[in-house]
């Protein structure tokens, strides 16, 4: 009996702009990622797709995969959207691997080394998104939009949550600033400090989130029940009234009884916005890191100006940072941003 042996068939389109070599350019830090998949429908509407998920066909891609080459790399505060203002990077390579549109390139390291820690503190969160004009629609009235012709004009990274496609990736070669790349991260410099303080922050943050989602349901479900104990109180106040004849002992009991009840559950909910209010306040602290307490500190903004809330008001924080470098000053502001303690 003789055994068959299949092959995949595997296509590759593949284009990039010849840049000079430099080794080790303080300013280039090579980059790839996997920008969208080709033939699949997003797992989500893309902005300015009115609602509608959207599938790139390869043909359609292929066609575009010269305008990508050149195109800018952006990045977003938060790392949940697109802002085509803040440059970071380029593109020089795009090719496409099955139904993977991959591109590769450079980020500007020396220009924003406070971005690229950013990244390399949410890496394994990270995915990438693509930017076009000239978008043509094969069925406008279709569930899921084909799209008929793009022209792209730049990528942004974000999180893959974010993202249209939840299946991107990024991968960026961080070593020279002190970052161990994506691959093969076998420890952690004294450099990364902040940037796992920084991850700490983020997932205390979203469990705050958490226990405030919660707390609001609670109060949503005390506060349908004290409506209602106020209709049926209502109610009953005018069976009374259009008997016209003294309230009968049992009515008396009831309406004592749903009195108390609603006296009770008001001094609970309030009792539940006071604590929820002083977690929030309490987390927010702890969660912006000692050195940015430190620095905050030294120029006269303690913690005794953070409100009952945990914030610092912007315009308190800017006169106490005007002597500071701008470097400086975007790091304790960004850090407090992300710790939720800006008003």
């Amino acid at each position: 009996m003789t055994k068959r042996k299949t092959y995949a068939t595997i296509r590759l389109e593949a284009m990039a702009i010849e840049i000079p070599e430099f080794p080790e350019h303080p300013n280039r830090v090579p980059f790839s990622g996997v920008l969208t998949l080709l033939d699949v429908p997003s797992d989500r509407p893309p902005a300015g797709a009115a609602g509608h998920r959207v599938v790139l066909p390869r043909a359609v891609g292929e066609r575009a995969l010269p305008s990508l080459l050149g195109m800018a790399v952006d990045y977003a505060p938060g790392l949940r959207g697109h802002d085509v203002s803040r440059k970071i990077g380029i593109i020089t390579r795009a090719e496409i691997r099955d139904n993977r549109l991959e591109v590769s390139g450079y980020l500007y390291g020396k220009d924003f080394p406070e971005v690229l820690r950013e990244l390399r503190a949410r890496r394994e969160r990270l995915g990438m998104s693509y930017e076009v004009t000239e978008v043509r629609v094969a069925d406008p009235a279709a569930k899921i939009w084909v799209l008929d012709n793009v022209v792209f004009t730049g990528a942004a990274i974000l999180e893959r949550a974010s993202a249209a496609y939840q299946q991107t990736s990024l991968a960026a070669r961080t070593e020279r600033l002190g970052l161990p790349s994506h691959e093969g991260d076998a420890g952690v410099s004294p450099m990364n400090q902040g940037d796992i303080m920084n991850a700490k922050i983020a997932d205390t943050l979203d469990l705050v989130a958490q226990a405030s989602q919660a707390l609001t349901v609670e109060f949503a479900g005390l506060r349908a029940l004290l409506e209602e104990m106020r209709l049926t109180h209502e109610h009953l106040a005018r069976l009374v009234e259009d008997r016209k004849a003294p309230p009968t002992t049992e009515i008396e009991a009831r309406v004592d009884e749903l009195t108390r009840v609603s006296e009770e559950l008001r001094r609970q909910n309030e009792a539940l916005r006071e604590q929820a209010e002083r977690f929030s306040a309490q987390v927010t602290r702890k969660t912006v890191s000692p050195q940015v307490l430190s620095l905050l500190s030294k120029v006269g903004v303690g913690t005794d100006v953070m409100g009952q809330n945990g914030k610092v008001d912007v315009t308190v924080l800017d006169k106490a940072l005007d002597g500071l470098p701008v470097e400086q000053r975007i790091a304790v502001k960004s850090q407090l941003a992300r710790a939720g303690a800006l008003e």
